[in-house]
C-alpha cells in the first residue's frame, strides 16, 4: 500500500464530487446523494491530515472534524450542519429503500460543494498547498 499524502486526499474527495455532479445529471440520486457524502468525508480526511490527525471511522473523523475546527471557530457551524445532512441522506440513500428526490441530490452536491471549497480554501491560506 502506497503512502497517504494530502494530493492523494484531494484527488479523492475531487473524484467522489465529480462522480457526485456525474450521477446528478445522469439522474441517479442514490449515487449521487453517496458520492457527495465521500466527497466531504475526505475533505474532512484532508483535513485532518494537515492537522496531523488520523481517524479511519466515519464517526471519529465527524468528531475531530467538529473539536479541531467548529468547536474552536476555525471553520463555519454550517459546515457542522451540511455534514449531518449529506451523512443522514447518505445512511437513507443506502440502507432504506425509498426513492432519494432530485431536490435531495441536488441539495447534496451543493453541500459537498460547499464543503470541499472551504476545506479548500482553509488549505490553501494555511500553507497545505500551493
Amino acid at each position: 500500500m502506497s503512502e497517504i499524502t494530502l494530493p492523494k486526499i484531494i484527488q479523492k474527495f475531487d473524484d467522489c464530487l465529480e462522480d457526485s455532479r456525474k450521477a446528478f445529471n445522469e439522474k441517479s440520486y442514490e449515487v449521487c446523494v453517496n458520492r457527495a457524502y465521500y466527497a466531504m468525508f475526505h475533505a474532512i480526511q484532508a483535513l485532518l491530515f494537515a492537522s496531523n490527525v488520523n481517524s479511519k471511522t466515519h464517526a471519529g473523523a465527524h468528531n475531530k472534524f467538529r473539536e479541531l475546527f467548529i468547536k474552536t471557530g476555525i471553520l463555519d457551524l454550517e459546515l457542522s450542519v451540511v455534514l449531518q445532512r449529506s451523512f443522514e441522506k447518505r445512511q437513507f440513500s443506502d440502507y432504506d429503500y425509498d426513492e432519494v428526490s432530485a431536490e435531495d441530490a441536488k441539495e447534496s452536491v451543493e453541500d459537498a460543494r460547499y464543503f470541499v471549497e472551504t476545506s479548500v480554501l482553509y488549505l490553501k491560506e494555511n500553507n497545505h498547498l500551493q
